[in-house]
């Protein structure tokens, strides 16, 4: 698995294709590996979104864990971490310093430190990837913030990225309500 895998993937996914069989098996068996290795030093030095803005240093770490977390929850599932264990170590890791952030800041829980950040982490509130707290309380948070322009979004932030994110999640809840009528 490489970063192109895992770009191609998330635009994919944001576009509302299912991923195929063989690449959920892809990203079951190699995604692990992938987290492990992920770091500062081993991550390109710009990151592409899914919309085009290119992100750099930490911000482009977020958003990376972010679709790593994204992607093992639609191969794997609701129970991801389940799967395998760096999955939820990723989960856990990533929302504690979501989490932190909350209790430094006078922002509302679910915020991070910038736009980018908290618009990569929305998908993952509103997929209850997090199982340790309310998903929903989270990204209702984030939505609040987006409409009203407040917190990290009172500054300029990537629309084409809030645009993605809010409809990759009306993507994903169609999806749930199709295979729930099924």
């Amino acid at each position: 698995m490489t970063y192109d895998d895992l770009a191609q993937w998330t635009k994919q996914i944001g576009a509302g294709e299912k991923l195929s069989t063989a690449v959920k098996q892809k990203i079951n068996a190699e995604l692990p590996a992938f987290i492990q290795a992920l770091s500062p030093e081993t991550a390109p030095a710009r990151l592409r979104l899914p919309t085009g803005e290119l992100l750099t240093n930490a911000t482009r770490i977020t958003a990376l864990k972010c679709q790593c977390i994204l992607l093992a929850r639609i191969a794997a599932g609701a129970n991801f971490h389940k799967a395998n264990a760096e999955y939820e170590a990723l989960a856990r890791d990533l929302l504690f310093y979501v989490m932190r952030h909350a209790f430094n800041s006078k922002d509302p829980k679910g915020i991070f430190c910038c736009p980018p950040c908290t618009l990569s982490l929305l998908p993952l509130y509103e997929l209850s990837c997090f199982r340790w707290v309310d998903g929903a309380e989270l990204a209702a948070n984030v939505r609040r913030s987006l409409s009203q322009g407040t917190s990290v979004f009172a500054r300029i932030y990537p629309k084409a990225y809030a645009e993605w994110a809010l409809n990759f999640i009306a993507v994903q809840r169609l999806n749930l309500n199709r295979a729930g009528s099924g």
